[in-house]
């Protein structure tokens, strides 16, 4: 009697490799994560830790995956972690409304030198990198904790030192402005939004923005990256062209920075997607994932 759940769920994954040929191979990618928030003032070359947010600032977010999946399988090796840095740049304030685009240096400006050689060269100008990295302390690799809820300071302890540890080990993927006219990064702030020490000082529970965007890939390490709408629908005739799809797509909060050292302003969390078309090894791997979660399920059953 349990033989026949087993075949069904074979049957499964059979289904998906038969699916996956070319035009078909599309997976889900999902994130999920915690950052916090530094403002970058070009003019100075510093970090700007008081005052107003103006046309200019750029806004640098450290941050670290904690839930990162592929069409529902979990995406992250156990002693890994998926961690990042993005880089955006006030482009115009209209009132409550933000709008961002390409800083000039990318997120290059931000990281130490060669973090992002996997993906050169590349068109346009990054504006998100994210990396593997181990856990476990190895040539000073720290685990990363930047969850509000577990430790308020994070364990970074400056900018320089949050940058680095999100950017080490293997670069996974690179994003940013440059290749489609659908790109758009922008968010509506509320009251107290545009105070930087105001947002400092409130708790992380307090929203101050909504954001969200629509932006391309420049590098992907397991896949070829396809195309999605702004609320996350496939486009399968997606292209570097004016119809309404991207590749990545994301929406997200700023929070209260309460408890924040190390000179971020702000909490903030994020969700995001990209469909992609996995490299053959990687379409193998998460067949396995699928016959691994088909199995336990029907243990627990």
């Amino acid at each position: 009697m349990k033989f026949k759940p087993l075949v069904a769920s074979l049957a499964a994954v059979g289904l998906l490799a038969v699916a996956v040929g070319p035009a078909h191979a599309v997976v889900k990618y999902r994130f999920q994560d915690d950052n916090i928030d530094f403002v970058y003032n070009p003019a100075t070359g510093a970090l700007k830790t008081t005052g107003t947010l103006a046309v200019g600032d750029v806004l640098v977010s450290v941050f670290e995956i904690d839930s990162f999946t592929k069409n529902l399988v979990n995406g992250i090796a156990p002693g890994q972690e998926l961690t990042g840095v993005a880089a955006i740049q006030i482009k115009s304030i209209d009132g409550a409304m933000y709008a961002f685009g390409a800083y000039a240096g990318g997120v290059e400006a931000f990281v130490p030198a060669g973090r992002t050689d996997a993906a050169k060269p590349y068109a346009g100008t990054s504006a998100v990198g994210m990396w593997f990295n181990g856990t476990g302390g190895g040539g000073g690799d720290r685990n990363l904790i930047l969850d509000a809820a577990a430790l308020p300071a994070t364990n970074c302890t400056s900018f320089a030192d949050c940058t680095d540890q999100a950017s080490l080990g293997t670069l996974f993927q690179l994003d940013g402005f440059g290749l489609d006219p659908d790109e758009f990064w922008g968010a509506v702030s509320f009251p107290g939004g545009g105070s930087i020490d105001t947002v400092k000082a409130a708790s992380e529970s307090v929203p101050f923005a909504f954001f969200n965007g629509l932006i391309s890939n420049f590098y992907q390490l397991d896949a070829v990256v396809e195309f999605q709408n702004l609320i996350g629908g496939y486009c399968p005739g997606g292209s570097y062209a004016a119809d309404g799809c991207g590749q990545v797509q994301f929406s997200g909060n700023i929070l209260g920075g309460a408890g924040l050292t190390n000179g971020a302003i702000a909490h903030s969390d994020l969700d995001g997607s990209k469909y992609v078309v996995p490299e053959p090894g990687s379409l193998a791997l998460l067949g396995l994932g699928l016959v691994g979660l088909f199995g336990m399920r029907r243990r627990q059953a």
